[in-house]
């Protein structure tokens, strides 16, 4: 009987000790689950980190590169402009340049053929501006109210067989300002009025006045001719006066309202006096002019 129960006791006890030894290796299972599941998700997260801060990083790269690439493009683009406005700022200082010399050429082209000029109403430069209004004026002064008196005195050595002391004598001439151009010729209306006394036939005293008018035909401010058809004497007569004008050193050099005219001057007479006869003569003519 002592034996059974012995058998039992120790029966017991290694049921117990088995049920002990299970539940310590059940124990040690979960932790070491535990702990790899902890192990596991610390991986994660270290893994889910290090792609964060790669795709900051990669994000930060490309905006670096875009913001370098737009830096240059607009560096370029400013430099392409200030390149654009300086190439624009020196064609534009060519152009005026040139503008200025045609214009300037075209001044003294028309101041040499004696034309108007009118000068452009805007320029560039102000220098240009100044050259230009100056000149202007002095084109409009120059003849501000477009008349021109002058007086020729003339003494003669020629003339036609009826006459035997060659006249001497001198005529009014009075410019309007009613006229045109024709090419580099400026034609105006004029007026003359003149006297001249000689002798003609066996000794008789000539006494012509002569009343005509004519145009005026100017080349250049040098050359000038003016013709009139005239009553002289008795009868009708032509009279022509041609040579050089000294416009350009009276007004132009010496900046005087007078001009100064020397050339030949002749007159035809179909009836110098109350005889009837023609005849001519011809000499040498100097004429002051006054331009109101």
């Amino acid at each position: 009987m002592t034996k059974n129960i012995l058998t039992n006791f120790l029966t017991a006890m290694l049921l117990t000790t088995s049920m002990v030894i299970a539940q310590d290796e059940q124990d040690v299972d979960a932790i070491e689950k535990a702990r790899q599941a902890k192990e596991a998700a610390e991986k994660a997260a270290a893994e889910a980190s290090a792609a964060t801060e790669a795709a900051i990083e990669a994000a930060a790269q490309k905006a670096a590169k875009e913001a370098r690439e737009d830096a240059k493009r607009k560096k370029e683009e400013e430099e392409a402009r200030k390149l654009a406005e300086a190439k624009a700022a020196e064609e534009a200082e060519l152009d005026a340049a040139a503008t200025a010399a045609a214009e300037e050429a075209k001044r003294k082209m028309a101041e040499e053929l004696g034309l108007d000029y009118d000068a452009p109403s805007n320029e560039t430069e102000d220098t240009e501006t100044t050259v230009s209004d100056s000149t202007a004026e002095e084109f409009v002064a120059k003849n501000p109210l477009g008349l021109n008196v002058g007086f020729t005195g003339s003494v003669g050595f020629i003339n036609g067989e009826y006459i035997v002391n060659t006249p001497v004598g001198g005529s009014l001439v009075v410019n309007t300002p009613v006229g045109f151009k024709a090419g580099p010729l400026d034609l105006t209306l004029s007026l003359v009025l003149g006297s001249y006394n000689g002798q003609v036939g066996d000794g008789e005293s000539l006494n012509a006045l002569m009343l005509g008018a004519g145009a005026n035909a100017t080349l250049a401010n040098l050359v000038f001719s003016e013709s009139h058809i005239c009553v002289i004497g008795e009868g009708l007569g032509v009279r022509n006066f041609t040579g050089l004008s000294l416009e350009k050193i009276m007004n132009q050099g010496l900046g005087l309202p007078v001009n100064v005219l020397v050339g030949g001057e002749g007159f035809i007479a179909t009836e110098a006096d109350e005889t009837g006869n023609s005849t001519y003569w011809g000499g040498l003519g100097i004429r002051l002019d006054y331009n109101f």
